[in-house]
């Protein structure tokens, strides 16, 4: 961390998280976690060991590089790939034992056998518009046609609701409807769906009865509700938190002007603080002048636009800011105890300082400045923030002891 930008991943409250959720379901209701897109930006082997620990049944993913790739950290955990895939990585699939959704019929004419069966789970589009067949008859034809192949093993049946986390539930509840009334086919048809779900993290707490075989959760795993529209029974633990140290300060005077462009025009005498975290690390640029961090535990808004690696931030209001404070992005307030002095330490007693510092400010219960806040800011969600975290800020695991 020679940069002084990092993100600590606490691998904890994914597992509190999904704990948590856990508990909204029935004892019998399978838990699918969301791990695609490398963990939402956490660690793809971090976020699904966490998950398992905290009762996951089930991993989801988006590809089967995805799947492989847990596959080969050791993860044993059933997985479905949520997205389609050519039939030419069906072989992979099967040998990797990775469930495969299925959106419309294959465009072969005889599937070989697969070595284990391959398992399909078939997607139906009830609203979402985006995957899946639409007629139940049409589901009921693929259904008969996969039982019909001794090399496939129909898994499952499930549809993905567009709109459970808005205030009102009405476009959700016509999906079900529509989904139901593709069981009803099924059944009729004397075709049973070993596991059926259509349940994401707003459906999963907002309706019981909507849970079937089993629920598929994503961001609530991360420590976000899926919006504001309701409520949680419970309260989530961010997982990711992002920091940097600040390398400059500066005194400018009324009129003088910040940043490319010079968007920011000092209305007053102001410090400028510059922190080594851009657009390239993932901070949007849309947060020019918008967005704001925490120094000192104390809001500090971004000024100018944001650069690719740097960012500036106004501290005018901030008491004794000054070169090596550390600045929370987004996530917990960063401990006092984290000095100028921490980057010059070893890596090995900087990251001890960074695990131990982490623990009291959890304990302390120190501010957050929430992703989802942040997000609001950039007109965007949580999701895109947490993804957005690029590969070059070092991500430092830690609970990692407590989810084995």
């Amino acid at each position: 961390m020679y940069r002084g930008t990092f993100a600590i991943v606490d691998a904890a409250a994914i597992r509190d998280n999904v704990a948590r959720l856990k508990t909204c379901l029935g004892s019998q209701t399978r838990l699918l976690v969301a791990v695609k897109a490398n963990g939402y930006g956490h660690g793809a082997a971090v976020a699904a060991r966490a998950a398992v620990a905290g009762g996951a049944t089930d991993l989801g993913v988006a590809s089967l590089e995805e799947a492989i790739e847990l596959r080969e950290a050791g993860i044993t955990t059933p997985i479905l790939i949520l997205g389609p895939i050519p039939t030419t990585a069906f072989p992979v699939a099967a040998e990797q034992r990775v469930a495969v959704t299925i959106t419309d019929f294959p465009s072969l004419d005889k599937i070989p056998l697969y070595s284990p069966v391959l398992q399909l789970h078939i997607k139906v589009d009830t609203g979402m518009t985006r995957l899946g067949l639409r007629r139940p008859e049409d589901v009921v034809q693929l259904a008969r046609w996969i039982e019909q192949q001794p090399g496939l093993t129909w898994a499952g049946v499930f549809t993905h609701l567009a709109c459970a986390d808005e205030a009102s539930l009405a476009h959700s509840e016509a999906q079900i409807q529509r989904f139901q009334a593709v069981l009803d086919a099924l059944r009729e048809a004397g075709l049973h769906p070993p596991v059926v779900h259509a349940a994401n993290s707003a459906a999963a707490v907002r309706r019981p009865d909507w849970h079937f075989d089993m629920v598929r959760v994503g961001i609530s795993a991360y420590g976000y509700p899926a919006s504001d529209e309701y409520i949680l029974p419970f309260a989530l633990d961010p997982a990711m938190h992002v920091y940097s140290f600040i390398t400059r300060v500066a005194e400018i005077g009324p009129g003088e002007t910040v940043g490319y462009g010079a968007t920011f025009t000092a209305q007053r005498p102001t410090r400028v603080a510059t922190v080594p975290i851009g657009y390239a690390d993932g901070y949007h640029r849309v947060l020019s002048n918008r967005g704001y961090a925490l120094v000192h535990g104390q809001k500090a808004p971004v000024i100018g636009n944001v650069c690719m690696d740097q960012l500036m931030l106004d501290v005018t209001d901030v008491p004794g800011v000054s070169v090596g404070d550390c600045v929370t992005l987004f996530g917990r307030s960063a401990p006092p105890s984290w000095s100028a002095d921490l980057l010059n330490a070893s890596p090995k007693e900087c990251e001890a300082r960074i695990q131990q510092g982490f623990a009291e400010a959890k304990e302390a219960r120190l501010p957050v400045l929430s992703a989802a806040d942040l997000a609001r800011y950039a007109g965007t969600i949580s999701y895109e923030l947490l993804c957005a975290v690029s590969p070059r800020v070092p991500r430092l695991h830690i609970g990692l002891d407590e989810i084995e």
